[in-house]
């Protein structure tokens, strides 16, 4: 009688030999300790990482001797699958990349502060949005308004931005841009530091490398206590390390020092990144006292939605600022400028050439009340009236409101049916009751601003008017 051996169980169910003491042998060699998923040769599959082979899939030791003919995961087979996975992953991640390249990343972008002309701020959000929200070098991110002691938004709010601060110089509605650098710090002391004051001058060297040299001379600290031994110690330390010289008065790099929120907590340094603020044109090289701010200009002239076959008429024109800055947004049909005074038309001569404008423009003696200029013939008229304020010499209370009438209906003689007319005064019940005693412009838009002036601010406003659909009057 032949004796039946007993059954063995193999650790490994599927192999060809697994009764012979080689296979289980070679079985218990390869068998992998629970929870270690390197098995020997790089067979790292699942099941081995349970500590058990599972169906087809022996060790390499065992494919090597050809003792699992049916297994088909040869080792250029593993690598390839191994590759094939690794690219497809690779190329997931590029299509992400890929997807999330148009949109800032804001992590990593610079923090910046934007400070315009007080009630002007969503027209220089609109301005950031449209050079700079686009998937290219330079995308934004506009945060939230800084908010003022008194909670109040005061014409600054917050920006992300990943491109070279040169591109500031293209906005035309902006003031300034500071960038701005937090430090978790409980007091300015704590800024002369080793670390803090690295990071600070890095910040500094960074405005500075963007310009060319010489651009900045002089730089000033602005800060409550800037008088203390503290700022003394800090002025010292940047004058040493990027070789400005410190003053009080207006500087090339202005760098001021605050409190943050409560929110980010610790203390600011905002550091402005042009020598300039950005409102300071280059073609002014002739200036006049209580001269239109540029930024203003701007807002102003894009009110009007200027387009290049339009005729545009510039009253009370002083120093030719609303007359650049339509010219520096497109050519025109026609611009002319009319001023009584005849050392503002010089003025104004003089900063259309540095701007590359004269041969635009004409330029009339005039009173804006009485225009040599032909009926209908206007598509846009912008005008600086005057507050009888700044300057002497200038009508006041009564005559203002007088001037205003006579202005207003002038105007509306020479615009063309719905025509736009712009214009800036303090004298605000001066300028409503001539809108309202006229048939002959509508009003369409009121805009209430704050521009600094000495210790304080003056507080006009811009009024859009539109022609009315009336054509009464002279026309």
């Amino acid at each position: 009688m032949t004796r039946r051996t007993p059954k063995r169980r193999s650790g490994t169910r599927n192999s060809p030999a697994r009764n012979s003491p080689a296979s289980r042998q070679d079985t218990r060699r390869t068998r992998t300790p629970r929870g270690n998923a390197n098995v020997r040769g790089g067979n790292a599959q699942s099941g081995n990482a349970r500590g058990r082979n599972t169906s087809g899939k022996n060790s390499d030791s065992e494919n090597a001797r050809g003792r699992n003919p049916r297994s088909r995961n040869t080792d250029s087979q593993i690598e390839r699958g191994r590759n094939a996975r690794r690219s497809k992953v690779q190329g997931g991640n590029t299509r992400n990349a890929a997807a999330r390249s148009d949109k800032p990343d804001i992590n990593t972008a610079q923090v910046y502060e934007v400070e315009t002309v007080i009630g002007l701020e969503e027209y220089a959000r609109r301005e950031i949005r449209r050079l700079f929200g686009k998937a290219s070098s330079g995308r934004a991110v506009l945060g939230r308004a800084v908010l003022t002691n008194g909670g109040g938004a005061d014409g600054r709010f917050g920006l992300r931005f990943d491109g070279s601060i040169r591109r500031f110089g293209e906005l035309r509605t902006i003031t300034a841009i500071h960038r701005v650098e937090t430090f978790a710090v409980p007091r300015p002391r704590a800024l002369l530091g080793h670390q803090h004051l690295t990071r600070l001058l890095s910040a500094i060297r960074s405005v500075l490398d963007a310009r060319p040299d010489g651009a900045f001379r002089t730089f000033r600290i602005a800060a409550a206590g800037s008088d203390s031994g503290v700022y003394a110690r800090l002025r010292e330390e940047i004058a040493a390390a990027i070789a400005l010289e410190p003053t009080e008065d207006a500087a090339n790099l202005q760098i001021a020092v605050r409190r943050a929120t409560e929110d980010e907590g610790g203390w600011q340094a905002l550091i402005r990144t042009s020598p300039l603020p950005l409102s300071a044109r280059r073609w002014r090289v002739c200036d006049m006292q209580g001269a239109l701010n540029a930024t203003v200009a701007s807002v102003m002239v894009n009110l009007a939605k200027p387009r290049q076959d339009e005729h545009v008429l510039n009253l009370c024109c002083g120093s030719g600022t609303l007359m650049i800055e339509r010219l520096g947004m497109g050519r025109a049909a026609s611009v002319t400028g009319v001023d009584i005074s005849e050392s503002a038309l010089q003025c104004a001569d003089a900063n259309l050439r540095a701007a590359g404008h004269r041969t635009s423009v004409s330029m009339l003696q005039a009173d804006c009340a009485d225009i040599p200029l032909p009926d209908a013939g206007v598509d846009t008229i912008t005008a600086d009236l005057p507050f009888g304020m700044v300057q002497e010499g200038l009508p006041k209370g009564a005559e203002i409101a007088s001037l205003y009438r006579a202005a207003l209906a002038e105007a509306a003689r020479v615009a063309a049916p719905d025509a736009a007319f712009v214009a800036i005064t303090t004298r605000h019940r001066a300028m409503l009751d001539a809108i309202s005693e006229s048939s002959q412009w509508d009003l369409n838009k009121e805009i209430p601003i704050s521009i600094p002036y000495r210790r304080g601010y003056i507080r006009p406003r811009i009024y859009l008017l539109r022609r009315a659909t009336n054509m009464g009057g002279r026309l």
